[in-house]
């Protein structure tokens, strides 16, 4: 048999403006263009916690709007709802019929308007209608959405996993200064201190311990570069010495929920330094029913801890916390499903840089890691990722700028 196919293209998941530019190139008028783009964008959706009444209403409006609507067959077949048992749908349509669903559901009873409002929220933060990305950094202004962002990685500690920390060699300082202007030299947007390890097993320190190894170089890295610099510590007081003494992000582990600060004292340090902060997904035990809608929910409440004491929503990213409180599969899960955190509508931060993820996936040690790394990156960024934290900036750099280039061609 012979198939023909000459003149013919199929594509799958197109961006809004790719499909505005399809519009465009084939002659498409531009009102026809604005009234037609939200017909081509289509969405699945997964909604939990559902009583039997919204699941069964959910699905009868999807359907009433030739859209796609799959629950469970208890549903489907009207059986008696059971009590205290919640259900699940997953939808499918386009945003044009989603917003119609999303009007109609506003209208309905049984608690679907409360629905409704959230499922409206998810998807314009999804589709990045909802808010810019914008940071305000000392009067200046990083367009997060422009393009990905790099963030240098600079260990102050003696037993970083990846063999990088500078505290305790000969001249800690100037070797830290030296990585920093590099990195600089290289791409790097943003630098990133670290005084305490955070790999699994690692000793934690004293704040004060922890102080000691980042302050003396931040004090000299603040007069040599120009780029912004995050202080990586889960520490209220070691966070607000590093503030004072010229950093400007807090990039915190434990989302400010940390068991040793059960007061919130890190979220009064951010909101009162009115400074960009990155809230990290972390927990002790690496135990789920549903991944990422745990992720998910997990970040949303260190969102809420922080808009509470203040922290400007604009001035908030998320990280999903590659190796932190996950297994190795949770962890491939986690990079697979990464644009699913595009609903809480802030930037994401990821973090994959020569870790175990990538160790265990290739069967390579630490200094052999830097092509997977650089895959998980780009696999990243074309799932929404808008900062990238990593050891190899020049490479890193140079591979987000060629994906870009061709993403943007």
């Amino acid at each position: 048999m012979i198939s023909i196919v000459g003149g013919i293209i199929i594509e799958k998941g197109l961006t809004p403006e790719a499909i505005n530019s399809r519009m465009r190139e084939i002659g498409v008028d531009p009102r026809g263009v604005a009234i037609m783009a939200d017909k081509f964008e289509h969405y699945q959706v997964r909604i939990f916690d559902l009583t039997f009444r919204q699941a069964a209403i959910i699905k009868q409006e999807m359907l009433a709007r030739g859209a796609e609507a799959a629950v469970p067959w208890q549903v489907c077949s009207w059986e008696k709802e059971e009590t205290g048992y919640t259900y699940q749908a997953f939808l499918s349509g386009t945003r044009r019929q989603l917003d119609q669903f999303i009007a109609k559901l506003k209208q309905q009873p049984f608690g679907l308007e409360k629905i409704a409002a959230k499922l409206e929220t998810a998807l314009n933060n999804y589709s990045g209608a909802a808010t810019d990305f914008k940071l305000l950094i000392q009067g200046k202004t990083y367009d997060l959405k422009a393009r990905a962002h790099i963030m240098g990685i600079i260990n102050l500690t003696p037993d970083s996993f990846s063999y990088d920390g500078l505290y305790g060699q000969a001249g800690y300082i100037d070797l830290a200064l030296k990585q920093a202007e590099e990195m600089v030299a290289a791409g790097a947007d943003f630098l990133d201190l670290g005084g305490e390890s955070t790999r699994p097993g690692a000793e934690k320190v004293s704040a004060d311990e922890e102080a000691k190894r980042l302050l003396p170089v931040l004090k000299e890295l603040t007069r040599a570069v120009s780029v912004p610099i995050s202080v990586d510590t889960y520490k209220p007081a070691v966070a607000e010495a590093a503030l004072e003494m010229g950093a400007v992000m807090i990039n915190d582990i434990w989302g400010l929920r940390s068991p040793d600060d059960p007061e919130g004292r890190m979220a009064q340090v951010a909101a009162s330094a009115k400074c960009p902060v990155i809230l990290m997904h972390n927990r002790e035990e690496p135990e789920y029913r549903f991944l990422m809608k745990e992720i998910i929910e997990s970040l949303e409440k260190s969102i809420e801890i922080a808009l509470a004491h203040g922290v400007d929503f604009e001035q908030i990213i998320i990280d999903p916390g590659i190796g932190f409180g996950k297994t190795y599969h949770h962890n491939l899960q986690t990079l697979q499903n990464l644009d699913q955190l595009r609903v809480l509508g802030r930037p994401i931060l990821l973090g994959t840089s020569r870790k175990s993820v990538i160790g265990l996936t290739l069967d390579l040690p630490v200094e052999e890691r830097l092509e997977g790394t650089i895959a998980a990156n780009l696999w990243g960024v074309a799932k929404g990722a808008n900062v990238l934290r990593v050891h190899d900036v020049k490479a890193a750099t140079r591979a987000v700028r060629m994906y870009e280039a061709i993403a943007n061609a």
